[in-house]
């Protein structure tokens, strides 16, 4: 008897012993392609990853893999916070589409009905715009400086309000001309959410979506606050395989954060992605998919990439990046999250459930003339009004040509047109969309999409090759004029009353000192821009544009009065009145180039 108890005991010891093998054995090709990725990647171009899969509606995977800090050597659990970047966009969408749903709002209803009147005066929209068309991305803003992260909390905004009117987008093209995602518009539909229901975006969100789906650990927006032991921390991947802690340990600040600067676990995602793929909710998802579904290459404003019943969406921050897939007919639906900005580990939510075919027909027509399609073209999220966003595009404008075998160069491709519009590549197998122009009333390009979501519209002649250069070397030669006057103009005065020649005026040295003093500002803030780039637009930045305006004023009266009161004193006249006329040509291009806050 006692051999025979020994005996179950060893079996049931061994037995134990394989369980912990059975938990995580692969079930299905699905489970076994998750784990193979995973393998391959994490360690390799990831420190750590945490990865969903559901099928049919149930979890099939939801597990952390690698370090979430490697100092610290803390692994990646279900529980661990990852920046989540454009993936926050669902939460407005979703928000919206409810409130629609109930009868709250109208998708198509002139937004200016839901947000006050000063509020709309301050937008100064050139076309109405309605909630629908911001969902979609079909409102036609360009882009703004302001979307991308600050390095510290307080170069943020103390409300959502502030934050859009702090840099306010232009309405490049007509609404429903083109879908092209945007932050702006997205944050604007979160604003539109706090005006409709009297609470903030965060709390109804909160209320409405988070806390009924048990997403504890989900944030829309990221402070000091948040951190804590279960915040992963974020890493650049270098070329030799080894990883570099991010600064701040990966953390930014969000200037729109209802666009981006979420927070959230795979554990909170197997939630939110197991009620988005429920039957129960067919209506929002629907609609949901529908504003991500619109262009010839399956493409609409949202961050979604949608065709029928599937959607795709791969987003990064700095240091953070995520990866999600579904597919509503199946109830299936895929994620992953890393603390890297890119990783080959990305590409497995759309492995797992990949997009077939496309959203739209192509175009009927005839063939548009190539000679038509020629010019200078820029980003649409390019931004003109700043110093910094002008440098920008300078450095990022692109030009179209048409070659002598008849194919038109676009970037690194030769295309070949397939349909009105249309372009596929001419040095690939297939002849698949990769471009399309889009055609004005007057039958100028109005824009430029690519398979690969971006859209370029036509630059301005003033901010092409040549006269940019040009305006941007005569501000930078009167620039050092004025600072070198300046400084000459005070030598001069202070050795001519040390001769005891009373000659010189104050009258005349003032308006030249005080434009050293505008050269000044203008030269910091170029230096500050060349070294910084984006990242110059701080407080300090904008603290120096309105120096600048500050300066530009007094500057003018300085020289108006010292004009008038040189007038019967020709000599010095002629010297104010020359220095006066550069003064007005610098002053214009000193707002030419945005180095102002007008």
């Amino acid at each position: 008897m006692k051999k025979r108890i020994a005996f179950v005991l060893v079996l049931l010891l061994l037995l134990s012993c394989t369980l912990p093998v059975a938990a995580v054995a692969p079930a299905d090709d699905a489970v076994a392609a998750a784990h193979l990725a995973v393998s391959n990647a994490v360690g390799t171009d990831t420190p750590g990853a945490a990865v969903v899969l559901l099928e049919g509606g149930i979890l099939k995977v939801m597990d952390g893999f690698g370090y979430a800090d490697l100092d610290t050597r803390v692994l990646v659990t279900p529980d661990t916070v990852f920046e989540i970047g454009d993936f926050s966009a669902l939460f407005v969408a979703i928000a919206a589409l409810q409130l629609a749903d109930d009868g709250a709002l109208s998708l198509d209803a002139d937004i200016a009905a839901y947000l006050p009147e000063r509020f709309m005066s301050k937008l100064d929209l050139t076309y109405p715009v309605t909630t629908r068309q911001l969902l979609s991305g079909r409102a036609g803003f360009g882009g703004r400086l302001f979307d991308l992260s600050f390095k510290k909390p307080e170069h943020g905004f103390e409300s959502l309000e502030e934050a859009l009117l702090a840099d306010v987008p232009a309405q490049i093209l007509a609404p429903d001309t083109v879908s092209h995602y945007s932050p702006f518009g997205v944050a604007l539909v979160a604003f539109l959410i706090e005006n409709v229901t009297g609470v903030s975006y965060e709390k109804y969100v909160e209320a409405e979506i988070l806390s009924p789906l048990g997403m504890k650990d989900t944030v829309l927006r990221f402070s000091d606050d948040e951190s804590s032991q279960k915040t992963a921390a974020g890493y650049v991947c270098q070329a030799d395989g080894s990883f570099t802690a991010a600064p701040r340990a990966g953390r930014s600040y969000a200037g729109l954060y209802p666009a981006t600067g979420a927070l959230s676990t795979a554990a909170d995602m197997a939630r939110f992605l197991a009620w988005l793929v429920s039957p129960a909710n067919d209506t929002v998802r629907e609609q949901l998919l529908a504003t991500a579904s619109s262009d010839v290459f399956g493409r609409g404003g949202m961050v979604l990439t949608a065709v029928g019943t599937r959607a795709v969406l791969q987003t990064a921050t700095a240091y953070f990046s995520l990866s999600f897939s579904l597919d509503h007919a199946s109830g299936s639906a895929a994620m992953v999250l890393a603390n890297v900005s890119d990783t080959a580990l990305l590409d497995l939510p759309a492995a797992y459930l990949p997009l077939v075919g496309n959203a739209s027909s192509l175009p009927d027509g005839e063939m548009l003339d190539l000679k038509d399609l020629r010019g200078t073209y820029v980003s649409a999220d390019a931004e003109f009004r700043t110093f910094v966003g002008r440098l920008d595009v300078a450095e990022k404008r692109i030009s179209v040509r048409v070659n002598d075998d008849g194919t038109l160069q676009f970037l690194d491709m030769r295309l070949v047109q397939i349909a009105r519009g249309v372009f596929a590549d001419a040095d690939a197998d297939t002849n698949q969309p990769v471009v399309q122009f889009l055609l004005d009333e007057e039958g100028e390009v109005s824009a430029i999409l690519t398979s690969s979501g971006d859209v370029y519209t036509s630059l301005p002649f003033y901010l092409s090759r040549v006269p940019a250069a040009l305006l941007y070397g005569l501000l930078l030669l009167l620039t050092a004029w004025f600072l070198i006057s300046g400084v000459f103009a005070l030598l001069r005065y202070i050795t001519d009353r040390y001769n005891g020649d009373r000659s010189e005026r104050a009258v005349v040295l003032i308006p030249q000192l005080v434009a050293l003093l505008l050269a000044a500002f203008v030269g910091m803030q170029v230096l500050v821009a060349y070294r910084m780039g984006a990242f110059a637009l701080s407080s300090f930045y904008f603290a120096m544009r309105v120096m600048t305006l500050l300066a530009a004023i007094g500057t003018t009266v300085a020289y108006i009065i010292g004009f008038v009161a040189t007038m019967i004193e020709r000599e010095q006249h002629r010297r104010i009145a020359y220095t006066g006329i550069m003064l007005v040509v610098y002053l214009f291009l000193v707002g030419f180039w945005g180095l102002t806050i007008i």
